[in-house]
């Protein structure tokens, strides 16, 4: 087996598992919607390769993966080059710039997959930010260190601090309850309001105060985890592209195809749930649920990477 070479990247979460739900065969075409730094994408195509060596297979299997970051790109394009040189002519692999609700269109543009001909053999999402992300990126997406107020994962949209800074009390309390399960929203939306007043929010240590000031020491860690992952779902919409993408792609996996998705937060793994069980029940296409309750990490995998405790994985099959 080819063997990738290990970068200090982002740990991948429930490999194994992932690799044995989508249930890799040679000739599909397999799509990582979130390729951060490249772990999930790495362990498909060292399995295609494998099986294309042991079953002697023709067949051309090509992985497209996906991510909205230039540096994830950038990293993996460096990570993977010395891989697709060896890889032989069997297993090609696709890295695109782009947030994963343009799947549909570019599976059609460059492969000719519609619902019409669905092409799709197994699709994976892990829909959590990536360690590069929490402990070196400056678009503050952790509270550990100071940056701008951004959480974009594209330099286009609304920033953190423009949602803190302009949105109305009852619109940051229902972000910070949906998105951040806060028992303390309101408190703290009436916190931020008083803050905003006095000078706009721009940094993180801007956040970090307003915390401090008004949440018990022992509590403060779980409530800034809680608030900036509040704040980076409204601010990416990553909620309603998880749903729309959800939707607009079980129409183009084959018959087989399997669907597997990794979620972090109560209201991604709903969706999850609530869009397999919409498919379940029509004529098509149509899904066949998997893994009737979701597969949570081993103590051994939380105690190497304690980042996966509130991972859940749920997997989908499209069913004739």
């Amino acid at each position: 087996m080819i063997r990738l070479k290990p970068e200090e990247y982002h740990v991948p979460v429930m490999l194994n598992e992932c690799i044995l739900n989508l249930s890799i065969h040679t000739g599909g075409t397999y799509v990582d919607a979130t390729l951060g730094g490249g772990g999930h994408t790495a362990s498909i195509l060292a399995t295609l390769v494998a099986d294309s060596k042991h079953t002697h297979g023709r067949e051309r299997s090509v992985v497209v993966s996906f991510d909205a970051d230039e540096m994830a790109i950038d990293h993996t394009t460096r990570r993977f080059a010395e891989f697709l040189s060896d890889a032989g002519e069997n297993v090609s692999l696709r890295l695109v710039h782009a947030n994963f609700d343009t799947m549909p269109e570019y599976l059609n543009r460059e492969f000719g997959i519609t619902p019409s001909s669905p092409g799709v053999s197994g699709i994976l999402f892990d829909l959590g930010v990536s360690s590069y992300q929490f402990d070196y990126h400056q678009r503050g997406f952790s509270f550990r260190m100071e940056a701008a107020l951004d959480m974009r994962y594209t330099p286009e949209g609304e920033t953190a601090s423009d949602v803190l800074n302009n949105r109305k009390l009852d619109d940051l309390v229902d972000i910070l309850k949906s998105y951040g399960d806060e028992p303390r929203a309101l408190m703290l939306a009436r916190a931020v309001e008083r803050r905003r007043k006095i000078a706009p929010f721009k940094k993180i240590s801007d956040v970090r105060d307003v915390v401090i000031q008004n949440v018990p020491p022992h509590l403060q860690v779980k409530t800034l985890a809680r608030v900036f992952q509040a704040l980076r779902i409204e601010v990416n919409r990553e909620l309603t592209r998880l749903r729309v993408t959800l939707r607009n792609i079980v129409p183009l996996m084959e018959i087989g195809g399997r669907i597997v998705v990794l979620s972090y937060h109560s209201g991604e793994d709903r969706i999850v749930k609530e869009v397999y069980k919409e498919f379940e029940k029509t004529d098509s296409p149509r899904l066949k649920i998997v893994t009737k309750k979701p597969i949570i990490p081993t103590d051994a995998e939380l105690h190497v990477n304690p980042r996966a405790r509130s991972a859940r994985l749920r997997c989908a099959e499209r069913f004739a």
